[in-house]
């Protein structure tokens, strides 16, 4: 991961493991669990919040859902940032063995 500093264009990738003991599995959905999105875009958020410490999301312009995330699936997490002016704008690439899960079009600032 990269440190906190101005962003060239740059690729970072990261992994998370869905735990099949998560409790959000219960009722989302019962006899067929899988991982809401919400979920997904917060593994988004937490693998930038590791790559540039000192930004936050400041919008979600573009949520893609290709396909289900299910327990005890591994997610690769790939951003790209790219500085515009006052901003960063990222695009994150989310996949399982199964191939694409999610596309997310962000734009990231200075922190709270």
């Amino acid at each position: 991961m990269s440190t906190a500093g101005p962003v060239s264009p740059s690729v970072s990738t990261s992994a998370v493991h869905v735990d099949p003991a998560d409790p959000v599995f219960a009722g989302h959905y019962p006899g067929f669990p899988i991982l809401p999105g919400l979920f997904v875009v917060e593994h988004v958020r937490a693998a930038l919040r590791e790559q540039e410490p000192g930004l936050r999301v400041t919008a979600l312009d573009r949520a893609k859902f290709l396909r289900p995330v299910f327990p005890g699936d591994d997610l690769a997490i790939e951003t790209t940032l790219t500085r515009e002016e006052d901003q960063v704008r990222c695009v994150a690439k989310v996949s399982t063995a199964a191939g694409p899960v999610a596309e997310f079009k962000l734009r990231l600032g200075g922190a709270a």
